[in-house]
């Protein structure tokens, strides 16, 4: 095999990658949106368990939906709030995190009517960290996109 061949092989090796990254970070910041997503159900959840029966938190999530429980915490396995918090850290930026932080800190210390409002107000700021996001999603995939693509190529090019 010549050496014109070997390069050639390896520049593409070097492009897929960056391809498959690209598509990856593309992956990862969608599923950072559904993530939010997962956990305004779950407080809506929470919130109507909470206006109807008056249950504990720890029971509220025993009798949750696993799968709503697993979006919320980015596909992990979990079996309690904080352990639904901590899987979910690498999905949430800084705002949502110290939300959700707050919240799992405050859920079940307080009387029906602070819980809910509780509840009401988390619900509210996460509806507004979502719209951010959303809004910004388009323009970080087509950077982070970017990024990685150049930077393929650019390897590419000094291994040439």
């Amino acid at each position: 095999m010549s050496t014109t061949a070997i390069k050639l092989f390896g520049g593409l090796l070097v492009l897929l990658a960056g391809v498959l990254s690209a598509g990856a970070y593309a992956r990862f910041e969608k599923k950072r949106l559904s993530v939010l997503d997962a956990w305004m159900e779950l407080l809506l959840y929470i919130r109507g368990q909470i206006d109807c029966y008056l249950m504990p938190i720890d029971r509220i999530l025993g009798l949750a939906d696993r799968d709503l429980l697993r979006a919320c915490s980015g596909g992990k396995p979990v079996s309690s709030l904080t352990d639904t918090l901590h899987g979910a850290l690498p999905y949430l930026d800084f705002e949502s995190r110290r939300l959700l932080s707050s919240l799992a800190r405050e859920l079940g210390s307080s009387y029906r009517e602070e819980q809910l409002k509780r509840c009401d107000y988390y619900l509210q700021a996460l509806q507004r960290q979502r719209e951010k996001l959303e809004q910004a999603l388009p323009n970080r995939i087509k950077l982070g996109t970017t990024v990685r693509l150049c930077v393929a190529i650019g390897t590419a090019i000094l291994l040439w």
